[in-house]
């Protein structure tokens, strides 16, 4: 076991442990409805899911085989938009993404199942690997003297027309001398799924949701990649960028940010995820058809359970792609969906 896995291990005895004792059910029949649409002839059970994470769920759905002996799955991978057009038309029996639910796509969900968009968190995103998905880092050129930024100065950075004033030169936040004067130059990803891009949840997750709605500031130089927003920081001295954990390279300095206006610097570290601290965490999600009023499916809750459980969560984690656990606090919010 490398010394990666080894961390997770031991995170997962600690977590996992703390928060529940349940494991996989005994042997059983598997629970689906016989009407499903995510049934197909044979009564294979389809899930159509990102395609990042097709080896989590080949796992997942051995574990959840080996105590419902029977039961057959059919993974379709696609893009992050492919999932929740199939969980709008009930074809699939729930929809795993590594974003929030797009924002084009949201009305239209709410206009045909006539519910509101459901999730469940199953792992936070991963530091490193070439994982799709990770927590976002603010990047600026190596020559920069700016060692933490707060949230509130952050929003400020990135976006304009905020309640406190837009911070427009690196003086405002504390840069002293010459460099202080410089005219603040921001990049990232585009602020709306509207846009392509590589990760279409930047934007949902970033600007729609952490934010607010607020737009981008004006200086703000949209890129298509994340390899794209660090090369032009790394060659661009009053420069500041959004970025991947994992897509981090020497040639850019990772600057700390403070859960609030004060606080312990974090820089989106293993460590810092599993916290649960970390102010632009990202998660692994599970989208669900639930009504008003109405249980949820009573497969999709039982699967769910499992994928909760110390071994569906020391499944994921041990997966190349590096996603990590969630903690025990997380663990007990995200089972409590499920009731």
């Amino acid at each position: 076991m490398d010394a990666r896995r080894l961390t997770v291990a031991v995170a997962l005895t600690g977590a996992v442990l703390c928060a529940h004792s349940r494991s996989p059910t005994p042997p059983q029949r598997a629970l689906q409805r016989s009407d499903a649409g995510y049934l197909l002839a044979d009564g294979t059970i389809r899930i159509v899911g990102w395609d990042d994470l097709s080896g989590i769920f080949d796992k997942l759905n051995a574990l959840y085989t080996k105590s419902h002996p029977g039961a057959k799955f059919v993974y379709v991978p696609g893009n992050l938009i492919a999932p929740q057009h199939s969980l709008i038309f009930g074809e699939t029996a729930f929809a795993p993404i590594g974003m929030e639910f797009s924002s084009n796509l949201g009305s239209a969900y709410k206009a045909l199942v006539k519910a509101p968009t459901y999730s469940v968190r199953i792992a936070h995103g991963a530091v490193g690997s070439t994982a799709k998905l990770s927590p976002l880092v603010f990047i600026v050129h190596p020559s920069n003297p700016i060692e933490t930024l707060s949230p509130g100065q952050l929003l400020h950075i990135f976006t304009v027309g905020g309640r406190a004033p837009d911070i427009v030169l690196w003086k405002q936040v504390g840069v002293k001398g010459a460099p202080g004067e410089r005219e603040i130059r921001s990049y990232g990803l585009p602020e709306s799924d509207h846009y392509p891009s590589e990760d279409p949840g930047f934007g949902v997750y970033l600007f729609r949701d952490k934010w607010g709605l607020a737009h981008n500031a004006h200086n703000f130089q949209m890129q298509s990649t994340y390899a794209d927003v660090v090369r032009k920081v790394s060659s661009d001295p009053a420069g500041i960028g959004i970025t991947a954990a994992n897509r981090v390279t020497p040639g850019v300095k990772v600057v700390g940010v403070t859960a609030g206006d004060w606080g312990h610097p974090m820089v989106g570290s293993r460590d810092d995820v599993l916290s649960g601290q970390y102010p632009f965490d990202r998660f692994l999600y599970v989208y669900v058809r639930r009504l008003p009023g109405q249980p949820l499916d009573p497969f999709v809750k039982d699967y769910l359970r499992m994928v909760l459980s110390k071994e569906g969560q020391e499944a994921i984690a041990l997966d190349d792609k590096g996603y990590l656990p969630l903690n025990a606090t997380e663990l007990a919010s995200e089972l409590a969906k499920l009731e």
